[in-house]
């Protein structure tokens, strides 16, 4: 994906939480089609990045790391109390559903190489 290898290049000391589909009108993402996404033949969006500072991921990664905790993905709290408003209850339960794809603008990134581990390999891990 360009525009995340973009990022990436021009803002090395920063982690990606969040890709989302900038959007004023939010019924045309569901029509990719739509004027406003067709220039010339080619279909483009505009992209927003939510970011945390490498320098922070390392401090939670430390501290973390002595209790055998391994951060996998970090979310921003401001972007989960902005898409819920005040209908926010419980902020873990809230992540959740924002994690499993309920923002439609959000852009989950998938792996490109799935490795299909056996079950000894797994459980070699597991305890490695």
């Amino acid at each position: 994906m360009e525009v995340k290898d973009s990022f990436k290049e021009n803002y090395q000391d920063q982690v990606i939480m969040h890709m989302l589909i900038n959007d004023s009108d939010e019924n045309s993402i569901k029509n990719l089609s739509h004027d406003s996404y067709i220039n010339e033949g080619y279909l483009y969006l505009s992209v927003k990045f939510i970011s945390i500072s490498n320098n922070l991921t390392s401090v939670f990664e430390k501290l973390l790391e002595k209790h055998q905790i391994q951060v996998n993905q970090y979310m921003s709290g401001e972007y989960i109390q902005n898409f819920f408003g005040s209908d926010i209850s419980e902020l873990s339960i809230m992540a959740s559903k924002l994690k499993n794809g309920l923002n439609k603008n959000e852009i989950t990134l998938v792996s490109k190489n799935t490795e299909n581990k056996g079950f000894f390999e797994k459980f070699f891990q597991l305890f490695s």
